[in-house]
């Protein structure tokens, strides 16, 4: 059977089937129905979303919301600490002090008057429609819906539970609330690491996540940090994928890993993430310079994961295998590219998120976005249930126009509600977000 991954690569071609201005007549009124299902439920409370399928045992998770996490993160304690995230009982720290370092977060040590404000809370979402709204961003909506049918192998109700589960995610892991803060409550230490950068693109232009598994320790901070800075990489990716780019590239760097690098709880709970809350958001995985340790280890993985996602994950032991998935120019130095880029974590500088304080400013930009939201509403409500034979180019063309209104007002109110980042910082993101590698 012909790997539908590869064959992309081979040809130097994304396979847009089943994308946006990608679908067949059977598509496009499979996404009809689901517009038409959603926005039958948009009034219900959504207090009674349920949740999605309960991640595996011992993958980590939170025992407490984050922003009482965060009020409760002040100084570090004298208490012994040690890791229970590990690969089968190896990587678990032994009982230690707990180092100053262990829960330290940017916020402690960044510049008076770099990090946001306050949390600027609009309310729990009451209906369905709020929270389906909230989490869309600056997502085209139809490219949002269209993860959730394409992984569930278009059987609408499975998608629509699928998608339902997620908004209640994103609510119950406050997740607006992890977009306003950005950095500034993530764990120094890690991002100083470098335990996740992107950089550039691959052969697809797909961005590529570069995760060297040596420079992670389980036992350096509390495994709800590393929830954290994992939800943080999965948004900031996000940002970066635009059509007909829609999934990124990892580059899982064993070299030098011993066993105390790996974190089994981490790497459940990123599978997990993407499975439920992330949908087709992952291209490809090349596993790099694999040692028989890991070897070993991916023997006992395997049959744990999707086959959709095993598929997508490859071995590569040199720069020349390397070369096939990514241009020698944008591949870095250390894996045998021309790339100079070197990760380096930038502090949050003063000012730059003087934005979010402008209240008046803000609610403007959410009025205009809500605004566009109720059009792209009403005219999908049309289209939606309009029959295929009666949908017009003129009613396609609306929604299209409504479309483009509704992303450029999210953009706009994007800078008042998200902290910048250190690749806004860098400037890899500007302001309306687009993307300059």
């Amino acid at each position: 059977m012909t790997n539908r991954v590869l064959e992309q690569y081979e040809k130097g071609q994304l396979i847009l089937d089943g994308t946006l201005g990608h679908l067949t007549t059977k598509e496009s009124a499979l996404l009809q129905i689901f517009w038409r299902k959603l926005l039958e439920a948009f009034t219900a409370d959504a207090s009674e979303l349920k949740h999605a399928p309960a991640a595996p045992a011992d993958a980590a998770k939170s025992t407490s919301k984050r922003s009482d996490r965060a009020q409760s993160s002040a100084a570090p304690s004298e208490k012994s600490t040690s890791s229970a995230s590990s690969w089968f009982g190896f990587g678990a720290g032994a009982s230690k002090s707990e180092a100053e370092s262990y829960r330290q977060t940017v916020k402690q040590v960044a510049p008076q008057g770099s990090c946001p404000p306050e949390f600027a809370a609009q309310g729990r979402a009451r209906t369905i429609r709020d929270a389906f709204w909230a989490a869309t961003l600056c997502d085209h909506p139809d490219v949002l819906l269209l993860r959730f049918l394409r992984a569930r192998k278009w059987k609408v109700d499975d998608a629509l539970t699928m998608l339902l589960a997620c908004l209640r995610w994103r609510l119950d892991e406050e997740i607006d609330w992890a977009i306003w803060n950005g950095e500034a409550e993530l764990n120094y230490a890690l991002l100083q690491r470098g335990i996740g950068a992107i950089h550039k693109t691959d052969r697809l232009g797909q961005p590529i996540l570069y995760i060297p598994v040596k420079m992670n320790d389980p036992s350096a901070q509390p495994a709800e940090q590393i929830i954290d800075y994992t939800v943080y990489l999965m948004e900031v990716a996000r940002i970066m994928l635009h059509p007909p780019a829609e999934k990124v590239c990892l580059v899982f760097d064993t070299t030098d890993m011993s066993m105390s690098n790996m974190d089994w709880s981490f790497f459940k709970t990123f599978l997990h993430y993407l499975e439920h809350y992330y949908p087709e958001c992952l291209g490809l995985v090349l596993i790099y310079n694999a040692s028989w340790v890991f070897n070993s280890l991916w023997k006992l993985v395997c049959p744990l994961l999707d086959p959709v996602v095993a598929s997508k994950v490859h071995f590569v032991q040199s720069a020349a295998d390397l070369q096939k998935f990514i241009a020698p120019e944008n591949l870095l130095v250390e894996y045998g590219g021309k790339n100079q880029y070197k990760y380096e974590y930038v502090l949050p500088r003063k000012g730059e998120n003087q934005r979010m304080s402008d209240d008046k400013a803000r609610k403007a930009a959410m009025a205009e976005r809500q605004a566009a939201c109720n059009a792209f509403e009403e005219v999908t409500r049309k289209w939606a249930n309009a029959e295929a034979a009666t949908n017009s180019q003129a009613l396609a063309d609306e929604r299209a126009k409504a479309a483009d209104s509704l992303v450029a007002a999210s953009k706009a109110q994007d800078r008042f509600v998200r902290a910048r980042t250190l690749y806004h910082r860098t400037g890899v993101i500007d302001d309306d977000l687009h993307i300059h590698w």
